[in-house]
This record gives structure tokens, sequence and C-alpha cells, in this order.
């Protein structure tokens, strides 16, 4: 028998139905069987639709069988249905249905084979149906299946109400498309057992992803390589949100812990173990994994300090929180601080149940609040034992601590000393200490000063003071004052300034003899003249007037600087004073064949000082300036402002000049490049320009002479 009538012989006479569908759901043939299930001849099955025959609540061939057309699988599907019969009835048939394709692999049309169902297979088959359809509508997890990864069938309404997709929209494609890219590089590097399961983020249909727990059981086809696999996923975003919070919230607390230094357990009462945290066990550099018990840490606590920490801890068993502070001895022999603190909870009949605690490292707390107490103990002894005043005031000029030298020098108790103003214990004529306590409270001025204050006693008394501003979290909130007693050194300096006066003095007789000696003689002639004559003497008496003037002036000079003076400071004009003090030794200088030139300044220099000591510097420069220069010479003087509130006076002389190895011990008690001298004048020169804010330079070369350059601030 030729093939193609085999092929007829077996359709026509199969005792099963088997009917051709097209793509349309049209049928295209049926064989006997096929219409005696329905009642019809095959020709009135002909051209006529599935879907007209099946029941209303059934679906057709071409509904049940579109995942196959949407995968191209070459694979059928089983559909259980009821079909209308011609004569009115209806009738159940299990249809196995399998996709025709073309050649070119193009999708053709259906071949059905159908069976009756049997009345004891029905139920079953109707219990199943029913099942399936309860399951893939009305669970929450969306169970899919497919082969070598391809999605075969995925329920539909989890899917649209998880995922958002339709069926369609997944039904031939890999599972792994759905999948983040992050989650699927962990899985590939997954190895899966038959039955396994795992968490990733699977895609939405808007875009984001959904955290997804997927259970996932694989059957290897025994009659090929394919591999057939059944997915359940369970949304998880919220477990996973909650669960990241919580992996959140446990990594802030052990970094919290960790910046802090603080460590958490918890004792159980009745078994004696202990939970330590990471950081706790970091601490006490314990093994991360070991069980830990009481009696261990109380081992660790130092022996002196374990009783009193034993007694606090047991204290908490009756009811007592505990906290106490501590030291623990590592292993290695280190010694750490802490700070232990509990609360104890107990059960429904008031035992103890468990202890939970804190233990923090204050090892830098205690060793911070050690170098303070030190630190304190340190400024407490500077002061306590000081010989020099130290008092301290705040903003307004008050004193807020005093030391022992304080009562010593104002003969006022510490008691009677704090609260006082400051000002009260200045001498009245200080202005001067009043206007820089001011700027050193407000403006930060750190210059030492002296002043004259009035003891309990009223006996005076003089200080050298130097400021030193408070900080309190960066704001200056009052100063300290370090005090030197210098009245028995301004005692010394006076007499020394006195003995130089005097000294001077003496040097400038013959000068000043010399000067009073001219206009003597002038005046001499004079009353001869007027002796001898008989006419009219107004011509001379304005001569004789100007002359007896000059040795006024001469004579208060020199009265001035032999005589004691109190000092008084004052504005006087430098250039003033310089150009008396040229004119007074001008006599002296020309008796040693010595011409002074002395150039002034078009403008007053005002400076606040005592005219008198001023006087005494330059006498004393001009002085040596003339005993340098014994063959005679020119002096060279001039005074200028050199700068922005700095004024400058220059004396040159042509003198033997001094060697740099003298000059570095220029201004040294007792040390002079004279063979007679004492070298205390150049010393009290330095000590009154420095009073006076002032700075002295001197520069020489031998042979060629010596230029002194004395610079003092101009008054404003």
């Amino acid at each position: 028998m030729e093939q193609d009538s085999l092929i007829k012989y077996c359709f026509t006479y199969a005792p099963g139905g088997i009917a051709f569908i097209s793509t349309e759901g049209y049928f295209i043939k049926v064989n006997p069987a096929f219409g005696r299930l329905l009642g019809y001849a095959e020709d009135e099955l002909a051209n006529r639709h599935e879907k007209q025959l099946t029941h209303p609540n059934d679906p057709g061939v071409q509904e049940a069988t579109a995942p196959l057309l949407e995968t191209g699988a070459a694979s059928g599907i089983a559909v259980v249905k009821r079909y209308l019969r011609k004569d009115g009835g209806t009738v159940r048939v299990k249809l196995d249905v399998i996709p025709i394709r073309d050649r070119d692999g193009s999708h053709a049309g259906f071949c059905a084979y159908a069976s009756e169902c049997s009345e004891a297979e029905e139920p079953k088959m109707l219990q199943a149906a029913e099942l399936y359809e309860m399951v893939s509508e009305h669970t929450r997890d969306v169970i899919s299946y497919g082969i070598d990864g391809v999605l075969q069938f995925v329920s539909p309404a989890s899917l649209k109400h998880q995922l958002g997709f339709e069926p369609e929209e997944l039904l031939g494609k890999h599972a792994s498309e759905f999948i983040h890219p992050d989650d699927l590089e962990s899985l590939g590097e997954h190895t899966f057992r038959e039955s396994d399961s795992f968490i990733c983020r699977i895609r939405h249909k808007q875009g984001y992803y959904v955290w997804f727990e997927v259970s996932v059981k694989r059957v290897a086809d025994p009659e090929g390589p394919q591999v057939k696999e059944i997915y359940i996923g369970r949304d998880v975003t919220e477990r996973e949100r909650a669960q990241a919070a919580l992996r959140h919230s446990e990594h802030n607390l052990a970094q919290s812990q960790r910046i802090a230094r603080l460590g958490s357990f918890e004792w159980d009462a009745l078994t004696g173990k202990m939970l330590w945290s990471g950081e706790l066990r970091r601490i006490l550099r314990t093994d991360p994994h070991a069980d830990v018990t009481f009696e261990e840490l109380m081992a660790r606590i130092h022996p002196n300090d374990r009783e009193a920490a034993r007694q606090s801890i047991r204290g908490a068993l009756d009811g007592r929180e505990i906290q106490v502070e501590c030291r623990i001895v590592l292993g290695d022999g280190t010694v750490k601080f802490i700070r232990i603190q509990s609360v104890t909870t107990w059960t429904s009949k008031g035992r103890p149940l468990r202890i939970s605690g804190t233990i923090q490292d204050i090892t830098g707390q205690k060793l911070m609040l050690q170098m303070l107490e030190e630190s304190v103990d340190r400024y407490t002894s500077l002061k306590k034992y000081n010989l020099d005043a130290i008092v301290s005031l705040n903003k307004s000029g008050i004193i807020t601590s005093a030391n022992p030298a304080a009562e010593t020098i104002t003969g006022y108790s510490v008691l009677e000393l704090i609260g006082m103003p400051f000002a009260e214990l200045l001498a009245s004529e200080e202005e001067e200490a009043h206007t820089l306590l001011h700027k050193i409270m407000h403006e930060g001025a750190l210059s030492s000063m002296e002043m004259k204050i009035v003891r309990k006693s009223e006996q005076p008394a003089y200080l050298l003071a130097t400021p030193a501003p408070i900080y309190v979290n960066r704001k200056q909130v009052g100063c300290y004052l370090i005090a030197k007693d210098i009245t028995e050194q301004k005692r010394k300096d006076e007499l020394l300034l006195k003995s130089e006066k005097l000294t001077i003095a003496g040097q400038l007789a013959a000068g000043v003899a010399h000067e009073i000696r001219n206009p003597l003689t002038a005046l001499k002639g004079f009353v001869q003249l007027m002796g001898e004559s008989e006419h009219s003497y107004s011509q001379y008496l304005p001569i004789m007037k100007e002359e007896l003037e000059r040795i006024e002036v001469i004579i208060s000079e020199l009265l001035m600087l032999a005589k004691p003076q109190a000092v008084q400071m004052k504005v006087a004009d430098l250039a003033v004073l310089v150009q008396d003090v040229v004119m007074l030794t001008s006599a002296q200088a020309l008796l040693l064949n010595i011409e002074i030139h002395f150039f002034p300044t078009g403008n007053p220099l005002p400076i606040r000082c005592d005219p008198n000591q001023i006087k005494q510097v330059f006498i004393n420069f001009l002085k040596n300036a003339f005993e340098s220069m014994p063959q005679g010479g020119t002096i060279d003087v001039s005074i200028e402002a050199v700068e922005q509130g700095i004024a400058l006076v220059r004396i040159a002389d042509q003198g033997c000049g001094i060697s740099q190895e003298q000059l570095r011990q220029i201004g040294e008690p007792f040390y002079s490049t004279k063979e007679a001298g004492t070298g205390l004048g150049l010393l009290v020169s330095h000590k009154i320009i420095e009073h006076h804010k002032g700075r002295i330079h001197i520069a020489s070369e031998v042979g060629v002479g010596t230029t002194i350059q004395v610079t003092l601030p101009i008054y404003r």
C-alpha cells in the first residue's frame, strides 16, 4: 500500500477523533470518529468555525494554543473542553493539540486528537481544571513554567498585579531578560540544585525593579537535552526594605558604638552566659566567636577594682542600676578604663531574668582628665609659688583671682583683691596704664608697661606688668597681669640717673663758665662806660638785658640737669628739645674746637615724654662725641620723621670710632671705651629711651666715626 493511501486509511478508520483546524479556527477536515463525537457528518463540519461548536464557558482552540504560537514551540498542549452536539447536547472531550508548521517554520494550523472523557475521568479533569484556574487566577505568587529558561506559561492575574505585564508579553522570552544585571551576575556564579531558591530583583513593566523570592524546580527531559523549570515567585520588596533598614540600623549602631567606643552586653541570669557586641569584643580584645561568661569579664577587671565592680553588679540583682568605673587588664598587659552601666529585666515572679548594659572605653577621657588635672596643678603651683604677682581681670577690669605674691606686693589679702576694680590700685596720675588696660581688653595689646600703684598702706609701689589675654571658646573674656615689683630697682635707677646728671653737669662746667664769663665781661664793660660817661645809657640797656637773659637760660639748664626732678610725662616738641641741647653744649664744643651742624625739621614732632630725661640722653651722646674728637672736628645733628608715626634723631661725629668687638658690649654696666668711664651713661640713656618706647642704634667704624640713631614714637 502506498504511503498516501496508508495515511488516508489511518485517518479514516482511526478510533479517536482527528481534526485539522486552520490558523483562523475553521475546521479544514475531520475524520468520521471526530464527527461521531459531535453527531455531525464529516462534510457538515468542513469550514465551520471551531468556536461555534464550543461551549460558551470554554476556550476555543485558538485561545488555548496562543502560548504555543507565541513561543514557536513544537510540542503540543492538552485541552479539556465541551463541544455542542448536533442533537443539542454537550460532550466533554480531551484534545491533544499539535501545531502544524510549514517547511519555513511558519504556522499553518493545528492537528487536534480528540477523545471523549469517561465519567470517571470527567470529575478529576474538571477538578484539575478548576484547581488550575483557582491557582493561576487567585494566588499572590507568580507561577511560571519554562524550558531552558524560556517562559512557556505565566499565571496571568498575579503577573499583572505584581509586575504589570500581560502573559503574552513574557511568553517566549528568556527569564534572564527581566532580572536586574547585578543579580544576574551573582546568579550566574550560583550552582543550582534540582530544587533551589534565591532572591533577586525583577523588572516591572514601568522600568523599576521589585524584590522577588523565587523557588525553582528543575526537571531534566529524559528524552532530550532540555530542562523544564517551574518557578514560583513572591514579592518580598517590603521584607527586603525592612531587612535593609534593619541592616542599615545595625550598621549605624555598630559604627556609633565604634565611634563612641561603646560596647553592649546581655547577661542571662539563669544560664550565666553573656552576649557581647562586636565593639565590646574589640574593646576587650576577645575572640569574636568565643562564648564568654560573667566570671571571664570579672577576670579581666583590675584586681584593685574587681571587688567594687562585683559588688555593683550584684547590686543590679537587687534592683539597683549599675554605674561603675573601673580598669581592665588586657592580655598584653595594657590597662584600659571602662564605664559599666546596666539595667535589669525581671520575670513576672520578681526574679532577675537578664541584665542588659553597656561598657564604654573611657581611657582617652581619663587620660585627658589626668592631663587636665596635672595642668591645673601646674598652673596652681605656678601662681602660688611665683614671686611675681599674678592677677586675673574680667573684661570690666575687675580682679577675679590673685596669688600670694599679689598679697605681698599690694598689702591686700586675696579676698580683698577679688572683686576690686584694678583701677583702684593705680596711682591717680597713671593715665597711660588706664589706656593700656583698655587696649588689652578691647584690642588685644600685649606690650609690657611700668605702672605705679598705691599699696594698702598708702605707700607707692612700681610694677613692671606684662598682660596675657584669657580666651574661652575663642573669645577673650579677660586677661592676666603678671607684675614684678620694681620699686627698689626704680630707686636705684633714680640714684644712677642723679649721679649721671651730676657728672654731666660737672663736665659741662667749663663750657658754662665760658658762656657766663663772656656776657659778664660785656656787662662789666658797659657798667664802666656808664660810670665814666655823662650821656644817656638807654642804648646799652637792651644789650645788657639780652646778656643777662642768656646767663639765666644757661644757669637754668644747668640746674635742671643737676637738680632732682620728678618724672613728668607731657607732650613736647622733639625738635625744640634737641635744639635746646645743641645750644647748651655749643659753648663747650667751641672750647674743644668742635663745630655742631644742626639740621632741624620743618615740622613739629610732638612726643609724649619727660623733657628733662630726653635732654639728658642727647647731652650724654654729644658729650661722648666731644670726648672722641680730641683734635676737634664736626658733629652733624639732624631730626626728621622717617615713617608714619616715628621720629628719628641722628648724631654723627668724626671721632676715633669703636671696634665691632667693643660695639657688642656697649650699653653693659661698667663697660666703657674710656679709661676712666663707668659705662653707666649709655646704660641710663638706653633705659630712658626704652621707657619712652623708643630704640637706640649705634653704628661705628674705627678711624671714621660713630653714628647714633634714636627713634621715638610721634604722639598722635
